[in-house]
């Protein structure tokens, strides 16, 4: 376990909640510590866990993720996140976040596709930045802002609830079937039954997007068990 200098001296956010739990009693020396020398990252993650006991669990800047789509072919449409983390701390230099908005805002995106089609199979692959997706070129048909419940009830702060996506994510192998248009009885999915599958993993519930195929075929939880790739 880090001491608090240490955790002061790295400016280490992702070490705060650890210490907290194993010496409650220290979170006021660490909150000092991290003032005097300036750790911003750990004092946004102290003032994140104070929300939270609250029952208010919004970051600031506020995280927005954002259910678009955009069409494809015969008035169907396909969806995927964009996450805007404006100048977060928690994601400054994180080279996931290097595209910007007109009003300056850095963002990413998640979302999936076909890969090897031949001609309308292939394998089902997801992408942080697909070119279609991050493109602001390309006018979304729908686009809303969503929320996790358990950010809704207090219970996580919008941080947790963005990693968790990029982390289920992150155990996509790759390698499930892709069908343009699933049926209920094929084996195959496509970028839809992909972000609805993503969104249940992680315990979203959002509205579907008009005209999105596949949606309501979702992506099996069994498809997101791949060990991620920092894993030990």
């Amino acid at each position: 376990m880090k001491t608090a200098e240490e955790i002061v001296a790295a400016d280490e956010a992702g070490a705060v909640r650890d210490f907290i739990e194993a010496d409650p009693e220290a979170e006021g020396a660490l909150r000092e510590a991290a003032s005097r020398h300036g750790a911003d990252a750990v004092l946004h993650e102290l003032d994140a866990i104070a929300l939270g006991r609250e029952g208010r669990s919004t970051d600031t800047p506020h995280l927005e993720v954002r259910l678009q789509a955009h069409p494809v072919f015969a008035g169907r449409n396909h969806a995927y996140l964009m996450v805007i983390v404006d100048d977060h701390p928690a994601f400054e230099g994180d080279p996931r976040f290097t595209r910007t908005l007109p009003d300056g805002r850095r963002y990413a995106t998640l979302g999936a596709g076909p890969k090897d089609m031949n001609p309308i199979f292939g394998t089902l692959v997801s992408s942080v930045n697909r070119a279609w997706d991050a493109s602001l070129l390309i006018p979304d048909t729908y686009d809303a802002e969503i929320q996790h419940p358990l950010v809704v009830s207090g219970e996580m702060t919008e941080r947790e609830a963005v990693e968790r996506l990029f982390e289920v994510d992150a155990r996509y192998a790759d390698l499930t079937d892709y069908d343009m248009i699933p049926f209920r009885w094929s084996g195959g999915y496509n970028s839809n039954g992909y972000l609805s599958g993503l969104l249940e993993v992680v315990g979203w519930s959002p509205e579907a997007p008009p005209h999105v195929p596949g949606w309501d075929k979702p992506l099996p939880g069994a498809a997101f068990t791949l060990e991620p790739p920092d894993a030990a």
